[in-house]
């Protein structure tokens, strides 16, 4: 009798280990789509997030420092927590931070301490 290969998928959420799902071949094909989409997410996620200037975040009353110090302990942590701070960065954040961006272009970005003083 052939014995049938069993997959699981276990992560790390909150620092817990929990099985996601157990199966036969499906699951490792769906657990390669899944980390496959993890990672394009937090790629996108973590990019957007040193890529955007340390003034938007200070226009929508959040502090970028905080944003990469999390996602980075999340990240160094293996904890798949991760993957709902990103989501919430890419759904509620960035939005207002592109808004703030797209803002400021339009009246030749942000005035720096520097000229506000030379004015006075």
């Amino acid at each position: 009798m052939a014995r049938l290969e069993t997959t699981s998928i276990v992560v790390q959420l909150l620092g817990v280990h929990v099985t996601v799902i157990t199966g036969g071949g499906a699951v490792a094909t769906a657990g390669s789509v899944l980390v496959a989409v993890i990672v394009v997410v937090l790629a996108w996620a973590f990019g957007h997030l040193v890529g955007t200037p340390a003034w938007a975040f200070a226009d929508v009353g959040r502090a970028k420092w905080h944003w990469v110090l999390a996602m980075t302990l999340l990240f160094l942590a293996t904890d798949t927590t991760i993957v709902i701070v990103a989501l919430y960065y890419l759904v509620r954040v960035r939005p207002r931070l592109n808004d703030a961006m797209r803002r400021t272009d339009t009246v030749a970005g942000p005035v720096s301490d520097s000229l506000v003083r030379s004015r006075a």
